[in-house]
């Protein structure tokens, strides 16, 4: 057995005869300092640098700022807000929402809180310590992930300085993907469930019992389960036969271990049903993925890899490396690890937001190619008091870069209407009020029943019903725009200031601007005039989506400024 995969159970063994009241404590005086030398040994070390580096690059770009409109790779985002909402209220009613009570434009329309595990997480961090609780939460779980993708990778190569240098060469990915969204447990998941079937493959077979328990939180968590779910079904299907054809092999498993990996695959498949909603949480991956084109096709996350940014160079230069590395090397891979890998490509090129997804996949792969010429972990070699000092140094300068709650408010500021929305709060608009996707979650989470929104980040809430389809007619200054604003009924915009739309509306003499800040505009309709001279409205009658209908206007060609 090899010094780095020595167990607990040779350090701590003992050939002492029966058990005695002195020789218990002669063993614990010699436990301890085993165990310190464990807690501090260079692997330690290594899982500590890995995540201190990356939890003070999270903390400083905290500091910086990080809310940007429509970028899914902010670390406070609009879909955050409605989150903690969502959880607050199931907090609070101790009941799971059933339908849309947050908009004017979807009210009533049928939706269930699909992530309600992690809202609930957000939410009771946020009750914790406000902000700072939030930015607390976020990096603890950065630091939970990047451990086990460390060990992970320390699995898959045997080696731990391969492992560090794999995942050191993953972060700049992985710091891109760090947000506070539920996604970021989904993956925390996906990492359990990797570990608990390389486990199982190198001979732990009780591992695979956690694996039930995983699916039944992840399901209530995040639609990522699927993707757990393939992979214990890869793992099985490899395992049904022996065969090799060029680089490609499969091993097969014992008639016992094929039985176990398919009984926990079933319990997994039954501990999806344990949720509040039933079958449904199952379901909505493949509603998302069949049935929301509009929100596919118009959401930043869901756009293909930006090959011109940064993230999306080193993801080529990742994905050329590893061809090259093929031809080369002439790797062997299992089937359930090559058919991962690729599938991980594939995601990633075409959805930017599982990119994540690829550098957990491609971590130990990395780490095996490395560990073909880095050394390995000498116990008698490691300096556990170095260790310890630079370990304190780390935590020293975690404790430094962490933002304090000026800070992270000052975030919030930059990027979101908090002004604004106080002013709401304080200033009721006479009518609905249209406002941006992005900003849709903050004024849920701050004004909450006093001010329902056009739309926010639960865009499969206005899929079906058309208004994700219309809002983005009114903020790309279609032709119907403000047709589409008469047909809502809408009398007050909140927008970002100085886009195109915050230019028109502000041209339009039956509109008045009654607040503005570096980041927002309100402007209002005051009560008896029209949006635009000659607009009729005949009778009306309540939709069952919520939205007046009647004798709009009498065509699409809102205003002259459009054109003919």
């Amino acid at each position: 057995m090899s010094d780095e995969r020595c167990g607990a159970d040779e350090l701590l063994a003992d050939d002492h005869g029966p058990v005695a009241a002195p020789v218990i404590t002669g063993a614990t005086m010699r436990v301890i300092p085993l165990l310190l030398r464990r807690a501090f040994s260079f692997p330690v070390f290594l899982g500590v640098l890995l995540v201190g580096g990356a939890l003070i690059t999270v903390s400083l770009k905290l500091q910086q700022g990080g809310a940007h409109r429509g970028n899914a790779s902010s670390l406070i985002e609009g879909d955050t807000w409605w989150h903690i909402a969502v959880g607050e209220r199931i907090l609070a009613t101790r009941t799971w929402p059933t339908h849309d009570s947050y908009s004017f434009s979807a009210a009533g329309t049928d939706w269930i809180a699909y992530e309600w595990v992690g809202e609930i997480s957000l939410a009771l961090a946020a009750r914790a310590r406000g902000i700072r609780g939030l930015a607390i939460f976020l990096l603890a779980l950065t630091g939970i992930l990047l451990l086990l993708l460390y060990y992970y990778s320390y699995l898959r190569s045997g080696n731990t300085k391969a492992a560090f240098a794999a995942c050191i060469i993953m972060l700049p990915l992985l710091i891109v993907c760090v947000n506070l969204r539920p996604q970021l447990l989904g993956y925390i998941f996906l990492l359990l469930t990797l570990i608990c079937l390389e486990r199982f493959r190198q001979g732990r077979q009780k591992t695979l019992w956690v694996l039930p328990v995983v699916f039944a939180l992840w399901v209530n968590t995040h639609g990522s389960f699927v993707v757990g779910l393939m992979a214990l079904g890869l793992y099985w299907a490899a395992g049904l036969t022996s065969f090799r054809a060029g680089s490609l092999e499969a091993e097969p498993w014992a008639p016992q271990q094929r039985r176990h990996l398919a009984l926990i695959f079933l319990l997994c498949l039954v501990a999806l049903t344990i949720t509040p909603y039933g079958t449904r949480l199952a379901a909505n991956p493949f509603d998302l993925a069949f049935s929301q084109p509009v929100n596919i096709a118009n959401v930043q996350e869901w756009q293909p890899m930006p090959f011109g940014l940064l993230p999306g160079k080193i993801f080529l230069v990742i994905v050329l490396l590893f061809l090259v590395a093929q031809l080369v090397f002439r790797f062997k891979y299992r089937v359930e690890e090559l058919t991962l890998l690729l599938l991980a490509i594939y995601a990633a090129s075409v959805h930017r937001r599982f990119i994540l997804f690829f550098a957990i996949i491609f971590a130990p792969w990395t780490a095996r190619l490395l560990a073909r010429w880095v050394a390995g972990y000498y116990a008698d070699r490691d300096r556990y008091l170095l260790n310890f000092v630079l370990v304190l140094l780390i935590a020293l300068g975690l404790v430094k870069c962490f933002p304090s709650s000026h800070e992270l408010d000052r975030v919030i500021e930059d990027g979101f209407p908090v002004e604004a929305v106080n002013y709401l709060g304080e200033h009721p608009v006479p009518g609905p009020l249209f406002n941006e996707y992005f900003w849709g979650g903050y004024i849920i989470h701050t004004l909450g029943a006093r001010q329902r929104v056009f739309i926010d980040g639960r865009a499969d809430v206005y899929e079906h019903g058309g208004v994700h389809s219309d809002y983005l007619r009114i903020i790309d200054l279609d032709q119907q725009a403000l047709w589409l604003l008469r047909k809502y009924g809408i009398r007050a915009c909140l927008i970002r200031r100085g886009t195109p739309l915050a230019t028109l509306i502000g041209a339009l003499p039956d509109w008045k601007q009654v607040y503005a800040d570096d980041v927002s505009v309100i402007f209002v309709l005051p009560d008896g005039q029209r949006q635009a001279r000659g607009a009729a409205v005949g009778s009306t009658r309540r939709g069952t989506n919520g939205i007046t209908q009647g004798q709009v206007f009498d065509g699409p060609k809102a205003s002259a400024f459009f054109g003919s």
